[in-house]
């Protein structure tokens, strides 16, 4: 074999499937009560797909071609299109790239994919399968997955919350361990950590490739979960502000976090339908933004929201404390819980200097960019930062970078304000909402909304 080509193999196996590429094995494995109830005319469909998913990424790694021995996967004509969106998502992170040199690298390693195997279609077999409202939920412990249970539960549907555990992010894995095991205490509802060893195929320096659509990945891997609980709906955390975009110097339009805009999820829509199952992909909290979130999740749902962790932990201070202190992530959660009078010592946040001058190159609204994250680099979150730190203001927080806010930005707030909160506490578009649950759950927001308006009155 050329050794500048990438060969890519794929086995079957009793509980899941086995990839091997470059003398290396990687294992996909279920449950066996999972996988025995996954009907096996879909078996072989779901190998060849879900072994591309897991590769697609190494001939832009290795800078090879790559051979598939298997069959076309028609899973590629949908990621294609989810990743030509996604990939500009790097110039963010990587301030010399250009979106043209990214889309030409990702063009010319897909032109030269082959697969050699027969054309495959399943057995023919249709599938029947009842669905339950019941609803597989990607948990995090974040607001958005937490604020999602919240609703589910208050509107009546069975939960299945599944964290993927990464194998590349051991202080996240062990964080969210003990969340698990406090929160089975506490609600009686166990989080499923699903082993995911096809992560160690992702690549951990440069651009990070494979990263790019994991929540895409995340959908497909868990198709035998939609058939063993036979759930009628699959939830991702996707806020309003993942529908953000600007245009790169370029002239390119790019969205930082486009997997995980409504398109995306539209796209996603046809996951399911290749397998014959009508489980629907959406977001409850697509109408709202990150602030409104994380309100409600603390207003309507306390005891939910003391599990929030919503911190990277990929810097080593994470390996000790849920919340690293040392990430976008960290700065943006802290000023919204000031902003909304919520104690960050409740969500086990304790880096009272997240205010302090060295922590300034954390928000976008002093630096302007962040490159602890594409959504962070982009500076679309200014704005929301921005009422974030003049509801702090009024709300009497003091502190080094409220004083910097004070003469830098107060001005542009008190004349935006009521733009401001009109956005980010307002209920937006509902279009991967399912319309058994949108009126349900756009009633709630509307009655959160009233009760953040008579607070946002009394403290301004």
């Amino acid at each position: 074999m050329n050794k500048s080509t990438i060969h890519i193999f794929r086995k079957i196996k009793r509980t899941g499937i086995e990839i091997k590429t470059k003398n290396k094995k990687y294992s996909l494995n279920y449950p066996f009560y999972i996988w025995n109830k996954f009907p096996k005319s879909l078996h072989r469909l779901f190998a060849d797909n879900a072994t591309y998913v897991a590769t697609w990424h190494l001939p832009l790694v290795e800078k090879s071609k790559i051979i598939y021995h298997f069959s076309h996967p028609p899973i590629e004509t949908i990621f294609f299109k989810m990743l030509l969106y996604t990939i500009p998502m790097n110039i963010f992170e990587a301030r010399t790239l250009k979106t043209s040199e990214l889309i030409k690298n990702f063009y010319n390693a897909n032109f030269q994919t082959q697969y050699r195997g027969l054309n495959f279609q399943s057995s023919g077999k249709k599938v029947k399968k009842q669905l339950k409202e019941k609803a597989i939920v990607l948990f995090s412990f974040g607001k958005d997955s937490l604020l999602t249970y919240g609703l589910l539960k208050e509107v009546g549907v069975t939960t299945c919350l599944v964290f993927m555990r990464e194998p590349q992010s051991p202080f996240e894995n062990a964080h969210k361990r003990k969340l698990a095991d406090r929160f089975y205490n506490k609600f009686n509802e166990e989080v499923i950590f699903f082993p995911l060893s096809i992560g160690r195929l992702r690549q951990t320096v440069g651009l990070y490739w494979g990263w790019d659509i994991i929540l895409s990945q995340y959908a497909f891997v868990l198709i035998p979960y939609y058939f063993y609980y036979q759930t009628r709906y699959l939830f991702f955390g996707n806020e309003q502000s993942c529908n953000f975009f600007l245009a790169d110097k370029e002239g390119y339009l790019v969205n930082p976090v486009f997997e995980q805009s409504v398109s995306a999820m539209q796209l996603l829509q046809d996951i399911p339908q290749l397998f014959s199952i009508q489980t629907h992909i959406g977001s409850l909290v697509e109408p709202i933004n990150e602030i409104f979130i994380t309100y409600i999740l603390h207003h309507r749902y306390p005891d939910i929201g003391k599990f929030q962790m919503s911190c990277f932990s990929e810097e080593e201070p994470a390996r000790k404390k849920r919340w690293c202190g040392v990430c976008e992530k960290c700065a943006r959660m802290y000023i919204f819980l000031k902003a909304l009078n919520i104690s960050p010592e409740r969500v086990g946040f304790y880096n009272s200097d997240m205010l302090s001058f060295k922590k300034e190159k954390y928000y976008v609204l002093f630096n302007g960019e962040s490159d602890n994250s594409a959504y962070g680099g982009s500076g679309l979150g200014r704005d929301e930062q921005l009422l974030a730190f003049y509801l702090a203001y009024k709300n009497g927080v003091k502190d080094e970078l409220i004083n910097k806010f004070k003469s830098l930005h107060l001005e542009e707030a008190e004349k935006k304000k009521e733009k401001l909160i009109k956005e980010y506490f307002g209920i937006l578009s509902s279009y991967s909402l399912p319309s058994t649950l949108r009126k349900k759950t756009l009633r709630i927001f509307e009655k959160e909304q009233i009760e953040a308006k008579k607070y946002l009155k009394k403290i301004l």
